[in-house]
């Protein structure tokens, strides 16, 4: 395979492209950027600075990953995008470089980032996620694999969506979005299980069931929230979803959104 790269775009700098690498028009390529065998990056891209983009990945039209954050606290200190494979990154989709030296912001492998999307610095986005149009995660945020970020939203600095979490569209995520659950709403409330990600997971029943019960105890027994999560720890305690839900919310820094209808 050959590289592609259009007579009216701009390389400069320390810039490695992969086999089968198509570069559109216009599109402006400058710093210390590595994309791999068969990238394809639209017409006025802008990829800037410390950038490592994988293998087979489609960047649509003017898209700008690398540029410096929008951080107050940034002083130039030498950071990086990382990107993986086989991801598609739609129209004016934003991904900032970290802060603090050496850092990095993450986008995993097989995602989907609709238009407009923004994804601020040190953000870290597992495998697998969608993001709709014109989500915007603030600094810090992490996106665990294969969770459902819906459209026109904003989710707090150092907020969490757990892994295949469903967000609805337009919710004000101030705190976690717990794993496995659907989360909605300006005021957000945890409204039951991410049925259709999780079939679409390849959950079986049984799976499914003890997920259920975990919600019904996190958020329909009344319980203290550490009880809740003992009970679930101690009934099921080889389970490895109720592991990663109850340590999720032992691990939380903002907190994890307890309210239900």
């Amino acid at each position: 395979m050959s590289v592609k790269v259009h007579p009216t775009a701009i390389l400069e700098g320390k810039v490695v492209l992969g086999d089968g690498v198509e570069i559109g028009p216009y599109a402006f390529v400058s710093g210390d950027v590595v994309i791999g065998e068969g990238t394809k990056v639209g017409a006025y891209t802008h990829i800037v600075g410390r950038v490592r983009i994988g293998k087979n990945n489609r960047i649509h039209h003017s898209v700008s990953i690398g540029q410096p954050p929008q951080d107050l606290s940034y002083r130039g200190e030498e950071t990086e995008v990382v990107i993986g494979d086989g991801n598609v990154i739609r129209e004016f989709v934003t991904i900032h470089r970290a802060s603090g030296e050496g850092k990095r912001t993450v986008v995993g492998n097989g995602t989907y980032l609709m238009a407009y999307v923004h994804i601020a610095h040190n953000c870290e986005v597992g495998d697998g996620v969608i993001v709709a149009n014109s989500a915007q995660l603030a600094g810090y945020v992490v996106v665990e694999r294969r969770a459902f970020v819906s459209g026109v939203l904003g989710i707090h600095q150092w907020a969490r969506v757990g892994e295949l979490a469903m967000v609805g569209g337009m919710t004000r995520l101030n705190r976690d979005a717990p794993p496995y659950f659907m989360t909605v709403g300006y005021d957000p409330k945890v409204v039951g299980l991410n049925l259709v990600g999780l079939r679409r997971a390849g959950f079986s029943r049984e799976e499914i069931a003890v997920l259920k019960e975990a919600y019904r105890t996190i958020y329909r027994s009344s319980l203290p929230l550490e009880e809740a999560l003992q009970i679930l720890s101690e009934r099921y305690p080889e389970d490895p979803h109720i592991a990663h839900l109850v340590s999720f919310f032992k691990t939380t820094r903002r907190g994890v959104i307890l309210k239900a209808p």
